[in-house]
């Protein structure tokens, strides 16, 4: 008889090839971990090495476990585990004794995924049973033996060895297991194509420099016991070290769009039901080992939360009964109904799937029509951009790969493209979930490779129940036809119509704010050009020019007449100096935060104007008009003269006032006029629809005389939504009239009102929007500090192997202190914006001048001759000392002639220059490029303060920061249109 053989390529077939790829491998082998009762599954990806480490704590495996059922393929003990079987609640889950899981596992081949990962595997597993913890077992299997074809599957030898005492093997324990595989591809070599003999034996020649003990001690460093996963001392679980990983992981970790969630994101991201459970029924994790550190990959602020549906314009939530019929509510930007809605594809029958509960929640796409605050709605439309969609979860686990944005297994999409119209829902603006189970769902089965559903009856009814109440959401509640479209169009209406009054609101006010700017800044620019200097001194001349030519005319009404004229208009100009000193606030005008601090630096600025220039201009003007009038025009005509001068100012400012009361009056009776006329409008409407309405009630109950009591309820309804609508808006204007009326008495004014609220809300909207741009910097910048930490170490090794070559090799000295410098430096940077974090160990050193402008140089060399800037530094400077921190002060150096280089290339000067001075308080920085305005000079040192286009406002104020913690403090010491001067000077002590 002949016995059916079975070729070694069928668990290449069962396994490696029936898996898409290695995020779904990676899943796989999570659910394994779930079903060992693990608590968490950690991997850990080694991206240089291509060496990826799967961690768990779960139950783990004896020897016997390994050998009958891991090496043995399809095998029964998990097989219909989920059906309730007696004696199930006392079966071992483990020394933590956890509740019951409904296994993931039941075909006996899932393990075999792992050949998809790498070719190599070491299995490393302790299993805790009730008598206690057993040996740790060790199997070395080799994947790529199985691809080979022609080879029966008993020829293969998988090698297992077991470690006792809580050991955990070393690299020579693993190169012992090689050599057995060695030895066993030896022995085929006969059998095996010869250059695929050598990439066999290449591959497994790498696993000899995998040490585990080496790798568990190394991801446990600095861990609290409760927090290690380890097989060493009382640990137990099951590790995986696999090697060399296929190169496809890499770009399915770093192949997302802009926007986009990569590949192993949409896989691996909510493995269990963080949408519904406060606790996730295991924890994964995937950190990615990089030449820049460490990365987390997987973790769970990536992915929804419960409290995330709180943040939806629509949610929908309950449950398909047994009948396919969903029973539930909707809530339409936050007003709850229940809701139901029947299967008619079912035709009345029961669907073959089997009942299943949905929560899913929705995010308009443009923000105008959305009840979310700007914050959460951005937070909220990036985070579905990225991985939103309708997920299913089997037992708090995720079935792939729905929930994939590129699965819309619903066609919702589709959908919408074909019927933009009709259609409401948009696949990547919603996020939720359809929880079903193996106790009611069984006849809903996966496909073995783990792609999704195979698509039986089940299935298929399963989907067309979805779409039914998709379509039907979209027909109930979304069109403009809908029948209970209401409460989502008139909510939408109103949104969107507050946005657009915001808008114009808006508009009105920044263009207000723009012309007080303009203001601002043309008080400024003439303030730094020396205009009301240049202003009085001219007009101090010319007045002493023209009386000195009056002193030619002897006639004295003659002389009197020029004097008038004279008087006349030298005081004009003294008014016209003021005038254009003078800028007032508008009322009720809410000022931008850089608005704020330019007004605040005016007011300072022109009193100051105002007392070195205005007034003692005003004192010549006086005394020289004066010593010109005694003895000359007599007093009674130089009152007359005075009192004429009154009454046209008098004239000016009343004729002004005068224009601006009658405007006021015009639009006080074109408001009333219009008040009256929309009153008129709309009741004369609503007398019209109240007509039509009981007209329509007197034709329908002729019609239908047996429906008299629900027609005339109807009616009455109608009538009451119609009276309630026009009310409301009455009562609206009736409390504007009042409001505005006793603000007018009061003399207050709406500009009042609104430019409080405005200055408010600007305030917020600058703090969201500055603390938003620095929250994704801060986050950035977390990562790269995180990643840099361990570069660091790395390179602090570095720096001191190469020490003791620069100790003994003068000329290799500078490159070294250089190197650490600029590493501290750089460190010093990251540091500042994340203070929580651990720091390079930096120790106080002596610092001279000529020290600092070497580094300079080296670092601003190509800058400096490429645009021809000169950098000086005196022997004052060079010789000066202080005891610091490298990094805070060259940082600060850097920082200051960084800038300095930039507005020295855009002030178009012939000769730029960069001048290093020192005196007895300390360095002195200065350059001749443009002066900085005296608005400016206070708050060039604030964080996020910036004159510089695409600049972040980060360098000074870190800079600043920085030196205040080593005791040292960065001012403007100057800045004119000669020279810019920065000063760096110890702070003085105030002890005693």
């Amino acid at each position: 008889m002949t016995k059916l053989k079975v070729r070694a390529r069928a668990v290449d077939m069962l396994g490696r090839q029936q898996i898409a790829g290695i995020p779904n491998a990676i899943h796989e082998l999570f659910k394994n971990a779930h079903d060992a009762y693990a608590d968490r599954v950690e991997v850990d990806y080694f991206r240089n090495n291509h060496v990826l480490v799967i961690r768990d704590d779960g139950y783990g495996m004896t020897r016997s476990d390994v050998e009958n059922r891991w090496l043995t393929l399809g095998t029964e003990s998990r097989l219909n585990a989920n059906s309730a079987v007696e004696g199930a609640d006392q079966e071992w889950r483990g020394p933590r004794h956890p509740t019951r899981r409904s296994i993931m596992g039941e075909k006996g081949i899932g393990r075999l995924a792992i050949a998809v990962i790498a070719p190599i595997t070491l299995l490393l597993t302790r299993a805790a049973r009730p008598e206690g913890l057993h040996n740790l077992v060790v199997a070395l299997v080799h994947w790529g033996i199985f691809e080979q074809p022609g080879l029966d599957i008993g020829l293969i030898d998988i090698p297992i060895e077991e470690f006792s005492g809580g050991k955990v093997p070393t690299q020579k324990d693993v190169s012992q297991l090689v050599d057995r595989v060695e030895a066993n591809l030896d022995s085929l070599a006969d059998q095996i194509d010869p250059k695929a003999l050598v990439y066999l034996k290449k591959d497994l020649a790498r696993m000899r420099l995998i040490g585990p003990d080496l790798i568990d001690n190394s991801l446990n460093q600095d861990l609290a016991p409760d927090k290690k996963l380890t097989l060493s001392g009382s640990g137990y679980g099951t590790t995986f070290i696999v090697i060399p990983v296929a190169p496809e992981l890499d770009d399915d970790i770093d192949g997302a769009g802009d926007g986009e969630s990569s590949k192993l994101e949409r896989n691996l991201l909510g493995f269990s039901n963080w949408m519904a459970l406060e606790k996730s029924v295991i924890r994964t994790e995937f950190r990615d080992h990089g030449i820049e550190g460490v990365t987390e990959r997987i973790g769970p602020k990536s992915f929804f939360s419960a409290d995330d549906f709180n943040k939806t314009d629509q949610l929908f939530e309950g449950e398909f009964n047994s009948d396919g019929q969903f029973v539930g509510s909707v809530s339409i930007y936050g007003k709850s109904r229940s809701f139901v809605c029947n299967w008619i594809d079912g035709k009345g029958r029961a669907p073959r799937c089997g009942p299943f509960r949905l929560k899913y929640g929705y995010v308009q796409g443009r923000a105008n029509e959305s009840r979310l605050a700007p914050a959460d709605w951005v937070e909220m439309t990036s985070k579905t951009q990225r991985v939103g969609g309708l997920y299913i979860y089997r037992d708090g686990i995720r079935v792939l790969p729905y929930g994939n944005s590129d699965v819309d297994w619903l066609d919702i999409e589709k959908r919408r493209t074909y019927s933009a119209r009709d259609w409401f829902f948009s696949y990547r603006r919603g996020f939720g979930y359809i929880e079903i189970s193996h106790q009611d769902n069984s006849s809903l089965t996966e496909k073995a490779g783990r792609e999704g559903f195979r698509e039986n009856l089940a299935y298929r009814d399963f989907r067309s129940i979805l779409v039914g109440f998709f379509k039907q959401l979209a027909y109930e509640f979304f069109r403009a036809t809908s029948p209970q479209g209401d409460d989502y169009s008139r909510a939408k209406e109103e949104l969107v119509a507050q946005a657009e009054i915001l808008k114009k609101q808006s508009a009105r006010a920044s263009a207000r704010r723009a012309a007080f700017e303009k203001e601002i800044d043309s008080f400024f620019s003439r303030q730094s050009a020396g205009y009301f200097e240049k202003e009085a001194d001219e007009l101090k001349v010319v007045l002493r020019e023209r009386i000195d030519n009056l002193s030619d005319i002897k006639e004295p009404a003659p002389a009197a007449l020029k004097f008038r004229q004279l008087e006349v208009e030298a005081r004009q100009r003294l008014r016209d100096i003021y005038q254009k000193v003078q800028v007032s606030l508008p009322r009720g005008l809410a000022l931008t935060k850089n608005l704020s601090k330019d007004w605040a630096a005016y007011q300072s600025v022109s009193r100051q104007i105002a007392e070195d220039v205005l007034q003692p201009l005003q004192a010549i003007v006086d005394e020289t008009l004066a010593d010109y009038a005694k003895g000359t025009i007599p007093e009674a005509e130089r009152r007359e003269f005075a009192l004429r001068d009154m009454e046209d100012y008098k004239a000016d400012v009343i004729r002004e006032l005068a224009i601006l009361r009658k405007e006021a009056a015009d639009a006080s009776e074109k408001m009333t006029a219009a008040v009256a006329d929309t009153l008129k409008k709309e009741f004369s409407q609503l007398r019209v629809q109240i007509e039509n309405a009981t007209g329509d009630f007197a034709v329908r109950s002729v019609q239908n005389p047996h429906l008299l009591d629900s027609l005339r309820a109807g009616a009455q309804e109608y009538i009451r939504e119609l009276v309630k609508s026009e009310a409301s808006l009455f009562g609206s204007l009736k409390r504007q009239m009042i409001d505005l009326t006793e603000a007018i008495e009061a003399k207050e004014t709406l500009d009042d009102r609104l430019g409080a609220i405005e200055a408010r809300n600007q305030v917020l909207e600058e703090q969201l929007g500055f603390y938003s741009e620095f929250a994704q910097m801060g986050m950035s910048v977390g990562i790269l500090q995180h990643e840099f930490e361990g570069a660091a170490r790395g390179i602090r090794g570095a720096i001191s192997n190469l020490k003791p070559w620069a100790d003994k090799n003068a000329p290799l000295q500078p490159i070294y202190k250089n190197l650490r410098t600029h590493v501290e430096h750089l460190d010093g940077y990251l540091k500042a914006l994340d203070p929580l974090g651990r720091r390079l160990h930096r120790s106080r050193v002596t610092i001279s001048g000529s020290e600092i402008i070497e580094i300079v140089r080296n670092v601003f060399q190509d800058q400096l001759s490429a645009e021809t800037i000169e950098l000086e530094a005196s022997m004052e400077f060079r010789a000066f000392k202080v005891e610091a921190r490298s990094s805070a002060l060259v940082g600060a150096f850097i920082n200051i002639i960084d800038n300095a280089i930039y507005w020295l290339n855009v002030g178009g000067l012939q000769r730029k220059a960069i001048k290093l001075d020192a005196d007895r308080r300390g360095f002195l920085l200065s350059n001749n490029g443009p002066a900085i305005e005296a608005r400016l000079r206070d708050r060039i040192f604030e964080l996020g303060e910036t004159q510089r286009p695409g600049g972040r406002g980060l360098g000074l104020a870190i800079s600043k920061e920085a030196l205040g913690r080593e005791g040292f403090e960065l001012i403007l010491v100057s800045s004119d249109r000669d020279s810019t001067v920065f000063g760096i000077f110890e702070k003085e002590s105030n002890d005693g």
